[in-house]
């Protein structure tokens, strides 16, 4: 076997889609991001089916909505979170997925608002994530002073994804100070965290440094 690894052509090329892999899979995770819109259109076609079976099932119009703004279709998501919101749902996520959703299709002050809302029900709502929406919408209003007083807020969550997540946010405003700020924040967590948890954070901690050497 390992005659035929290193002295075929076959062989080599399995070993260097095997090195391929192994490396994606360890640092960078491009086959998973790949992979990630298959898995949405797959759920949304189940969820579409059970929405159309049961109109009244608030929970599958949920987490359709945020498929599709995980998709990047934000009409649909706003859509499909509206429908729930009008048949009594009041929950925290529903609020932070619709307002992402709003703020990007242009409605910053709705969206606002409805982030704002699920932070009051639940600060900890998705761990962080609403605070991004919340950097994007005052971005395009140039409200740096609100970005400066979002990143505060949103460091006490320590995530080295929303960390990175939000440096670039605030590297795209023009902030590079803010923005090294978190980067350097999300290497120093990576230090940090659990052994089986850096796995899946360590394609940010990647991403991190290289908004390190954007930012200098």
């Amino acid at each position: 076997m390992i005659t035929w690894l290193f002295q075929t052509a076959p062989g080599r090329l399995a070993l260097l889609i095997l090195l391929l892999w192994y490396l994606d899979n360890r640092y960078f995770g491009i086959v998973a991001a790949a992979m990630a819109p298959i898995h949405h259109q797959r759920r949304i076609a189940s969820l579409r089916q059970t929405v159309r079976v049961n109109p009244s099932d608030v929970r599958a119009m949920v987490e359709l909505g945020e498929h599709y703004l995980r998709s990047g279709r934000y009409q649909a998501a706003a859509e499909y979170l509206e429908q729930a919101f009008s048949r009594g749902e009041d929950s925290a996520r529903a609020h932070y997925l619709l307002g992402g959703a709003l703020v990007k299709l242009g409605r910053h002050d709705q969206g606002r608002e409805r982030l704002e809302k699920a932070l009051a029900l639940q600060p900890n709502v998705s761990y962080g994530e609403p605070y991004l929406f919340l950097i994007e919408e005052a971005a395009a209003r140039g409200d740096f002073g609100r970005i400066a007083d979002l990143v505060d807020a949103l460091e006490q969550f320590e995530s080295v994804e929303i960390l990175t997540r939000a440096g670039h946010l605030c590297r795209q405003a023009g902030q590079a100070e803010l923005a090294r700020r978190l980067f350097e924040e999300a290497v120093s967590n990576y230090q940090y965290i659990p052994a089986k948890m850096r796995r899946r954070e360590r394609r940010w901690l990647w991403r991190a440094r290289l908004g390190q050497m954007q930012t200098r």
